[in-house]
């Protein structure tokens, strides 16, 4: 929206774009659209108030789920499979509800389609429908509807009535479905929690039977895997020698216990060695060395020994005693030397066999070390050639058990998904059942209806700023402030027809006391004539300080009420005893010339050109003294903007001013002529006469946009034949605006 801005002593001219809403015009925008606003309201109420007289009730029944994952536990033979639901679980519980799977499963078990399509054979119809059908034939189907069609329609239907949520952040699902029928609603929901639990049954059996099906065919196929592999072992072992026993490789035995034999073998020898070595030093020592301790000692074990070495103790004995008795040189003691000598040689001779035995001994000792040390250096020669083999073989080995454990962890599988199959579980459980709902869940007729106004406000006053916005019309003193930046200096009303009425043809207005052009001096008390002398008194404090003021009186377009303005207004100035004189500047259309004086013959252009002095070219009104100049046009005038521009007619206005005090234009309209641009050097101030509730408010702008001459001397506007009673009704006026700044206490309201 364009508007106007005058700002400064100098009045520049400056276009804004309006866009701002305030709390005050909003308001304003309320008061005077409050009836458009009102029957909107009363409107949309009505139609939801009549919504709800029509409309079929719906009975909604719900039903509440746990999904519980701990409920099954116990009884879970594949713990594997189990666990904590998350939030995205649950919500894929509550699509799953909501899926069409389990509307087929509802409605197929319910018999909907078989009801629908009884119910259409009876020809049974909404009231809604048979309105529809009444007022727009065209959409009415007139070919019966296909089972198909029926089906989905059942679908469609079933999914937009049911409503299916999660209760806050717990496990438990609401389902909620609204049919006509409350007991076709409770059935309903009852059948949806039955299906979504069976089909949860369903598809853990088939997913379990699918795993049985995959897991036999993995377990034959991971069986033969583990044969070949452990036949792969068998046959690298048969290749390399290589035989394998519970505590490990033979070879590895066979070294373990040969090396414990040739450590035994070698202490053997060694004990060996010493025996014979010690029996050979007895042997070599000879004599009573021969039947020492030492000796008896080492050869304890031997009977003959033991024997031999009593006898001769015994003797030994024998013989100290018997020296000490009978002396050395007896006979007895003789024999008895005798005797220990020969016992010792007996002791000499055992010794020399035993000395052979250990002889043999060690060298039986020494052979098996030999033995042994050979067999052993070959096990030890063998195992370095099998070395790399083995590190084969463990890897097959390890690949063999690995085949193994896949093996015998997919039987056990398969085992648990066997017995699963037999025993399906489902973590679904219904905690509260549907029943059939006492009373009506829609529609909410309170709630509808406040809605409805609500809805019907807002509406309303969209509707009513909609108006608004469309009126590029003033109807307000503010309006012309607000688009236009100049001052509205009144409000003049729409005259009652008997006012308004025109004089007869061919007869002067003057000639008159009432009718239009006499409003001011036949009713002066009223708003008519008291906006008027408020016009005289602004332009007596805008242009204070001027001894003579020109005032010119301007409009947008024709029509609008410049000539009757002019008329009543400068006969008020003449009314009250002053010198005032009337101009018909419009050299067009002098529609002021054709009321006041018609059949006059002489006037504006003869005075101009000096054809005739002021008193021919003038008429003297003898109720007001009123000096009125016409506009007497022969023809059509080319350059009527250059008479009114010319020096002549400045010369005119010169001689006027120095005779009377005021000189009031009647000008033509601003936008189709530029005769009022052309005058702006004579005329100190116009008063722009707005059209109230006709005057375009973007042509108006761009009219005095493009006249900033005329713009800057603009004391203010007047908005004529107003509708006082809606004038009201858009702004208390009459009693704010009207009567305080204008009219105050003293006039009559007419």
């Amino acid at each position: 929206m364009l508007r106007i801005d005058k700002a400064g002593p100098e009045s520049s001219l400056r276009i804004q774009n309006e866009s701002d809403l305030d709390l005050a015009y909003l308001l304003q925008v309320l008061r005077r659209q409050k009836w458009v606003i009102a029957t909107v309201a009363s409107a949309v109420v009505s139609l939801a108030a009549l919504y709800c007289f029509v409309v079929t009730p719906q009975y909604t029944a719900s039903v509440e789920l746990l999904i519980d994952t701990q409920q099954a536990r116990g009884l879970e033979v594949m713990p594997q499979l189990t666990g904590i639901m998350d939030s995205a679980g649950i919500d894929s519980q509550v699509q799953i509800l909501q899926s069409e799977r389990i509307a087929k499963a509802v409605i197929k078990e319910l018999k909907l389609v078989e009801a629908k399509k009884k119910a259409i054979e009876e020809g049974g119809n909404s009231f809604l429908q048979t309105v529809g059908g009444f007022l727009f034939p065209f959409l009415v189907r007139t070919t019966p509807l296909s089972d198909y069609e029926i089906e989905r329609g059942q679908v469609d239907n079933f999914v937009n009535r049911l409503k299916v949520k999660r209760v806050g952040m717990s496990y438990v699902i609401g389902l909620d479905f609204k049919a006509a029928d409350p007991v076709l609603a409770a059935d309903v929901a009852n059948q949806v929690a039955e299906a979504y639990i069976v089909d949860q049954l369903e598809a853990k059996y088939q997913a379990t039977r699918r795993a049985s099906v995959w897991l036999q065919d993995r377990i034959a196929e991971l069986r033969d895997q583990a044969l070949a592999a452990d036949r792969a072992v068998q046959d690298f072992k048969a290749r390399n020698n290589i035989i394998d026993t519970q505590r490990g490789l033979i070879s590895d035995q066979q070294m373990s216990e040969l090396n414990t034999q040739l450590i035994t073998s070698r202490t053997s020898v060694a004990e060996a060695q010493a025996r014979y070595e010690r029996v050979n030093n007895i042997i070599k020592q000879g004599g009573v060395a021969g039947t020492s301790d030492e000796v008896v000692s080492d050869v304890l074990n031997n009977e003959v020994i033991s024997k031999l070495r009593t006898q001769y103790l015994d003797a030994v004995k024998r013989e100290a005693d018997w020296s000490k008795r009978y002396g050395p040189d007896h006979i007895a003691v003789v024999n008895l030397n005798s005797e220990i000598r020969g016992l010792q040689r007996s002791l000499f001779t055992e010794l020399s066999r035993i000395a052979e035995t250990y002889k043999s001994d060690l060298e039986i000792a020494r052979a098996r070390e030999q033995s042994l040390t050979k067999s052993l250096e070959q096990l030890m020669a063998q195992a370095k050639l099998t070395g790399q083999a083995q590190v084969e073989l463990r890897e097959l080995e390890s690949n063999a058990q690995s085949y193994r454990a896949l093996y015998d962890n997919f039987l056990q599988r398969f085992m648990q998904a066997t017995q699963q199959q037999s025993f399906p579980v489902t973590e679904a459980r219904v905690i509260t059942d549907a029943s059939a709902p006492l009373r009506a869940s829609s529609p909410r007729t309170p709630l509808i209806v406040a809605g409805g106004l609500f809805a019907g406000l807002v509406l309303g006053f969209g509707v009513g700023m909609w108006r608004e916005r469309m009126n590029r019309t003033f109807r307000l003193p503010a309006d012309v402030e607000r688009y236009l930046g100049l001052e509205c200096l009144g409000v003049l009303p729409l005259l009652p027809s008997s006012v308004a009425t025109p004089v007869a043809a061919g007869q002067s207005a003057f000639d008159n006391s009432t009718g239009i052009m006499r409003q001011v001096t036949s009713d002066p008390f009223s708003r008519f004539s008291e906006t008027l002398r408020s016009v005289k008194v602004s332009a007596d404090v805008l242009i204070h300080s001027r001894s003579v003021k020109v005032i010119g009186i301007v409009s947008t377009l024709p029509k609008e009420g410049k000539s009757t303005v002019s008329a009543n207004f400068a006969q008020l100035i003449a009314h009250s005893g002053q010198r005032c004189v009337l101009i018909d500047g419009d050299l067009r259309n002098p529609t002021l010339t054709r009321r006041l004086t018609p059949g006059r013959n002489v006037g504006l252009l003869e005075l101009v050109f000096g054809k005739a002095t002021l008193e021919e070219a003038s008429v003297v009104d003898r109720m007001t003294g009123l000096r009125f100049i016409p506009a007497v046009v022969p023809g059509d005038i080319v350059h009527t903007n250059e008479i009114l521009a010319s020096e002549q007619m400045s010369a005119v206005l010169d001689d006027l001013k120095r005779e009377v005090d005021y000189i009031v234009i009647d000008f033509p309209p601003l936008a189709p002529v530029v005769d009022v641009m052309a005058s702006t050097h004579i005329v100190d101030g116009y008063v722009y006469v707005l059209d109230w509730g006709s005057s375009n408010r973007d042509l108006v702008a761009n009219t005095l946009q493009n006249a900033p001459k005329v713009y800057e001397k603009v004391l203010g506007c007047l908005l004529n034949k107003a509708d006082l009673k809606a004038l009201r009704s858009l702004e208390d006026y009459g009693s704010k605006y009207y009567y305080h700044k204008y009219y105050a206490s003293y006039g009559r309201d007419s």
